[in-house]
């Protein structure tokens, strides 16, 4: 406070009182509007509706320090447990198709940060700035994906196959829905569950919020459209369709089209208006996957374990045909694709898999052309774009690298693998397989004199008063630091 007050007081004479509070308050009001020139919120996971990780923010990274830790008492509780060493299905040794859980995902609107868990089978609201937890509201199964917010909403899937509605301030119950109607429930993973648990998470487009609820694919699955102010699923642009596939994964929603991934299988597309079948991207062995997001409103990508154990591979369909090889993410901003790329080195006879050469690389969408490509020190496992700024999530540690060069300009040390980010209003969230969340950032806005979260007459009355002291010659108790020849 000291030298905030001392650097004011040296660019101007000692005026009198009257002018004194009118400088005061100017200068609070330059403060108070000292926010980043573009601030997002991340209202959903991978920020919007084609799970597109790409927010206009720019972060100041020299202000991304550590501010606090969320751990959970116990490891994520993953749906499909990925020990085994062979998938028979896909015929490939130890390649994740499944793996769609494995942190505790952030979405954050404001200074509210959310999450889901699979642990505590809750969603949990904290304070983005503090970390203090302000409120949970509790299901009756894992939570899997973070809330979507919309309109002072939020809306969750759950394991108990039920999709809610809540308060977005309080966690207030609002509705529920869940399409079987069967009350029935089998052991899955310590719990118990009906055979339609809510693994899609939702998407909230144009008042109506999507979602899918489905376990084996010899029971029917269902893809709803609900009144998000309601919960009614009656009306127009409003249904509840069943089929066989077995939607698990983000769901995505564009104007015309949802698309549901399917783990070991191929993705499938439905009109969003009434849920009809369009058809499938894919289809031969290995095209699941769990990594998805869309280009653009027809434009559809998605990673996924390749055959005979050799690894990840990641396409563009639709209004891009492009394979990446050994790709497992990546993030697409116009006309360049950031992708994320390793290798496997399989001895199947031992059933032992190594990652090596892990890279990240830029593509020119239009040619295929290598932009740029640089060698990563261990695997990364998660990838999101903020501003110019590329943040990768690794092996104990978060990375930040220059999209023009693909140069390392930032990194800070997390605990376990970084599975989940995201950036919203001056603040990095990082969610690992460890349980853990993390917060880089600054807690209070300049302004904010005295921390209280809020910027107020308080914070103004506090400065004046200050400034008064440090102008005053005959204040002999508060001397202020001379910054003019700075």
């Amino acid at each position: 406070m000291k030298h905030r007050t001392a650097e004011l007081a040296a660019l101007s004479p000692a005026p009198d009182a009257r002018m004194l509070w009118l400088a005061a308050f100017v200068c609070l009001a330059g403060l108070w509007t000292a926010e980043p020139a573009i601030a997002e919120d991340w209202p959903t996971y991978m920020h919007d509706n084609r799970r597109s990780g790409v927010s206009g923010e720019s972060l100041v990274l020299d202000e991304l320090e550590q501010a606090w830790v969320y751990t959970c008492p116990a490891l994520p509780q993953i749906a499909w447990d990925g020990g085994q060493p062979w998938d028979s299905y896909a015929n490939n040794l130890q390649v994740p198709m499944r793996d769609f859980d494995t942190a505790f995902f952030m979405t954050v609107v404001g200074d509210l940060a959310y999450f889901g868990s699979s642990v505590t089978d809750s969603v949990h609201c904290y304070d983005a700035r503090t970390g203090e937890q302000l409120w949970f509201f509790h299901t009756n199964g894992p939570v899997r994906y973070p809330p979507s917010h919309y309109d002072g909403k939020l809306y969750l899937g759950s394991d108990d196959g039920y999709v809610y509605c809540i308060g977005a301030q309080s966690g207030s119950f609002i509705w529920k829905y869940g399409p079987s109607g069967d009350t029935r429930l089998i052991g899955n993973n310590n719990s118990l569950i009906p055979m339609w648990p809510v693994r899609t998470g939702t998407a909230v487009l144009d008042g109506k919020v999507y979602f899918a609820a489905s376990l084996v694919p010899w029971r029917s699955s269902y893809l709803c459209s609900l009144d998000a102010a309601t919960g009614s699923d009656r009306g127009s642009g409003l249904y509840v369709t069943s089929g066989g596939s077995t939607p698990m994964s983000a769901i995505l929603a564009s104007a015309t089209r949802i698309y549901l991934a399917q783990g070991r299988r191929y993705p499938n597309i439905y009109k969003r208006d009434n849920g009809t079948y369009i058809g499938h991207i894919g289809g031969e062995p290995g095209d699941g996957g769990c990594y998805v997001l869309l280009t653009s409103d027809t434009g559809y990508a998605f990673a996924h374990g390749q055959d005979h154990g050799t690894g990840y591979e990641a396409n563009e369909y639709v209004d891009r045909i492009a394979t990446y090889r050994n790709a497992k993410c990546m993030i697409v901003s116009g006309e360049t694709a950031y992708v994320v790329t390793e290798q496997l080195s399989v001895n199947t006879s031992k059933n032992d898999r190594r990652i090596i050469n892990p890279r990240l690389t830029a593509f020119n969408r239009s040619n295929g052309g290598t932009l740029w490509s640089v060698t990563c020190d261990s695997p990364y496992y998660s990838l999101i774009m903020a501003g110019d700024v590329l943040f990768a999530g690794g092996t104990n540690k978060v990375t930040a690298h220059d999209s023009i060069s693909g140069n390392e300009i930032w990194s800070k040390p997390v605990h376990g693998r970084a599975r989940g980010l995201a950036a919203a209003n001056g603040r990095l969230f990082v969610s690992t397989d460890s349980g853990s969340i993390y917060m880089f950032g600054r807690t209070h806005l300049p302004a904010d004199l005295n921390e209280d979260g809020v910027v107020n007459l308080l914070d103004l009355a506090m400065f004046a008063d200050d400034y008064l002291k440090c102008t005053d010659p005959a204040n002999k108790q508060r001397p202020c630091e001379d910054l003019r020849g700075r």
